[in-house]
């Protein structure tokens, strides 16, 4: 019998990881948990006495803010030994003997009568086998007038960190050593992630959980903010987004029949001519026809096929490289930094080509390109 696919469980199991962080600032990190739920229309109402259902907590260093704002009632569930362990950990250290539950259960596996307030999925729905399915059972424990707050990757938004993750490979494809590769992978990707001032993960553990876990940038779905809209609006209408793209300047009196769809339907329609947004996130240009953005989605989806067949034959290099210049062709022309990146990343893959080395350096250029990779949602279950 095959084994099935356990997303992110295998690989955390195989290491016994949790690379997600463990030490925090908590002054810092509750800035930016208030900035994200500001922008989400989560407000501390929506939490305090509330009954909270999170999935995929990790070590549960988020979960503590959303418990700094006295729930009812609070349940995370994750099948990983090491964050089941480090989440009672930091639950027992900063809210002992407060109302909350540690539940170690695959998510497809939990079952309750009960029903939430407010439900989170973070940086946990895209990757998995059938990221729409465990949505909508996600989605399931909310009560009506319920927040489910998710996050989205789509073939744009990840571009940038699926093309940093070929170079890295080819650097360390010589190298069986787990502890020996983080090192060598850490020392490579340092001045990348350098340029991402808010970055709160360590080097080592954006390198286990986004190159190391080939499952990220290989073949594994993703799930983009359409894709999320269409699986819940038959009972959720989009509530807010971090970042925020939607503008609606339509007068309300103007929304007739059905306006839960209406809505829904306007998100989607925003998030398409605003997608090329999300590709650099030094950048933002006004919105443009939905068709030139589902070309790029095209051109980026077969960057990401293209960088699987590389990274199991070079021969296929040449191949990823025509795709990074048609990339690069469509591209508003106010991208130029995005495309420099491009040619810097050209380079140093032609010199592999040619001598088979990965040389750092030449990838610096293409170093400070990052996309606004992971998208938060929120849908009020109406």
């Amino acid at each position: 019998m095959i084994k099935k696919r356990r997303p992110y469980l295998d690989f955390y199991g195989e290491h016994a990881v949790s690379p997600v962080l463990n030490a925090i600032d908590l002054e810092v990190h509750a800035n930016q948990r208030s900035a994200l739920y500001f922008s989400l229309g989560l407000s501390p109402n929506c939490i305090k006495g509330k009954r909270i259902l999170e999935f995929g907590p990790g070590n549960g260093i988020n979960s503590l803010f959303t418990m700094s704002m006295q729930p009812k009632e609070y349940v995370l569930v994750d099948a990983n030994p090491t964050g089941v362990m480090n989440c009672y950990d930091n639950f027992n250290r900063y809210y002992p003997g407060k109302k909350w539950e540690v539940v170690d259960s695959l998510i497809e596996n939990f079952k309750t009568d009960k029903k939430f307030d407010l439900v989170i999925c973070e940086g946990l729905l895209p990757n998995q086998v059938s990221p729409s399915q465990m949505a909508k059972h996600c989605a399931s424990f909310l009560d009506t007038g319920g927040l489910f707050v998710l996050t989205c990757h789509d073939m744009i938004s990840t571009v940038s960190e699926t093309l940093r993750c070929l170079p890295g490979m080819l650097l360390v494809k010589e190298v069986g050593d787990f502890d020996e590769r983080v090192l060598l992978l850490s020392n490579f990707y340092k001045s990348h992630l350098g340029h991402l001032k808010g970055m709160t993960r360590t080097t080592e553990d954006w390198v286990i959980d986004n190159v190391l876990n080939v499952e990220f940038w290989n073949d594994a779905p993703l799930f983009s903010i359409a894709e999320a809209i269409k699986v819940l609006e038959d009972d959720f209408v989009v509530s807010g987004a971090s970042p925020a793209f939607f503008q609606n300047w339509e007068w309300y009196k103007n929304f007739t029949g059905d306006v839960k769809g209406r809505f829904n339907c306007q998100w989607k329609e925003s998030f398409w001519k605003n997608s090329h947004n999300f590709i650099d996130w030094r950048i933002n240009t006004p919105q443009r026809s939905i068709e030139e953005n589902l070309l790029m989605y095209e051109v980026c989806k077969q960057i990401r096929y293209k960088i699987g067949l590389a990274a199991v034959d070079n021969s296929n290099i040449g191949d990823l490289v025509e795709a990074c210049m048609q990339l690069s062709s469509v591209l508003p022309d106010e991208y130029s930094p995005t495309k420099l990146a491009l040619r810097s990343y050209i380079s140093g893959l032609k010199i592999y080509m040619s001598n088979g080395e990965i040389r750092p350096e030449e990838f610096e250029g293409f170093g400070s390109w990052w996309g606004r990779g992971m998208q938060y949602m929120s849908f009020l279950k109406v």
